[in-house]
């Protein structure tokens, strides 16, 4: 009993391990290259399905974010730069912005942008004259108490107010080479910092809900899949399934943002190309259930003919012998019957005593 127990323990202390083992960069190989073990992966559970997905979209956030402080702080010195070779003379006190230029300041660049300084004006009629040019084009107005940003393609201009943006760096005053050199400073990095920490948990959320959706997409397309080929399959296993389908895209989707980081490379179909890939895995993966559930189906209709046989061969052999036995009897019976008439002949022959008298 003890070696039993013993050798049950072994073998819980074995699966355990080849669990642990199975770790997520194990899962994202056999979600890439191993199709034939999404079964295995989905018989895991729902839990373990979506603990890889937050872990999943988590390091893509991560990415994303790192990607974006990166331009960011790129952005922030290329502002540093054109400030201190552009821009006239100015100063920030009490919340308001003055430039040493009695007229409006107008540059186009090539990295911005129109920008239009001019810290004179209050009339909202002026503004929206800068703001509505019919050149289509990013617009950036700084004004003396705020600074306003038009894109391309977006209707609401977004309104930055100096108070809100430098009062939450606790810059109360500054001029015009305080400035550069506070941009180029080390103290920029505790900024980035905590832009990185603010757009992870944005990025992270926002990706979430989108992975989501298209996993839900992902797995109703195969579920039909499965109704289609008659496999009755559970939707939440089809689910997980569609889980580990989507690790592909998603890395490619990493790869994107980080060529993105360096060079200014866009695929017009990416989105697209990316619910595609992950269609492909989740219907191959179905299809191979399918045939492994055919190879099944047939080893067992080979293991329900051989015994079919087999019970037509013992059936045979059983009406073989009792034919035999039956043989068997009828000759015992035969002779048996024989001697008892040679005996009654016998006793028919011998005379009776004194007969002869």
């Amino acid at each position: 009993m003890k070696k039993e127990q013993n050798n049950e323990e072994k073998k819980q202390q074995e699966n355990e391990e080849v669990e642990i083992k199975k770790g997520f960069f194990k899962k994202v190989w056999y979600s890439i290259d191993k199709i034939e073990k999404y079964s295995e992966l989905s018989a895991e559970g729902l839990k373990r399905a979506i603990k890889y997905l937050v872990i999943l979209v988590m390091i893509l956030a991560i990415i994303s974010s790192i990607v974006t402080v990166y331009k960011s702080s790129l952005e922030v010195k290329n502002i540093a730069q054109y400030i201190n070779e552009k821009a006239p003379e100015f100063n920030y006190s009490n919340e308001v912005l003055n430039v040493e230029s009695q007229e409006p300041i107008i540059d186009d660049s090539t990295d911005f942008g129109k920008i239009i300084i001019d810290t004179n004006t209050e009339d909202e009629q002026k503004i929206n004259e800068y703001l509505n040019d019919k050149q289509q084009e990013t617009t950036i107005l700084i004004l003396k108490d705020k600074l306003i940003l038009k894109e391309i393609g977006i209707q609401q201009e977004q309104i930055y107010k100096y108070n809100d943006l430098f009062g939450e760096m606790g810059i109360s005053e500054f001029n015009k080479q305080e400035l550069v050199n506070f941009l180029s400073s080390s103290k920029m990095i505790t900024l980035y910092f905590n832009l990185f920490l603010a757009l992870v948990i944005y990025a992270f959320i926002i990706y979430l809900i989108n992975t989501i959706f298209n996993v839900l997409l992902i797995g109703i397309l195969g579920y039909f899949t499965s109704l289609l080929l008659r496999l009755r399959i559970r939707f939440v296993a089809i689910f997980n399934m569609a889980v580990y389908s989507i690790t592909l895209p998603t890395i490619l989707n990493m790869v994107y943002i980080g060529i993105n980081a360096f060079f200014n490379y866009n695929i017009k179909y990416f989105d697209i190309m990316y619910m595609l890939v992950a269609s492909i895995y989740i219907i191959a993966a179905i299809f191979i259930l399918k045939a492994e559930f055919n190879k099944k189906q047939g080893e067992v209709q080979k293991i329900v003919e051989v015994q079919d046989k087999l019970k037509e061969e013992i059936k045979k052999e059983d009406e073989k012998n009792s034919e035999e036995e039956k043989k068997e009897e009828n000759k015992e019976t035969g002779k048996k019957d024989k001697k008892e008439k040679t005996d009654e002949d016998d006793t028919k022959g011998e005379e009776p005593e004194g007969s002869n008298a």
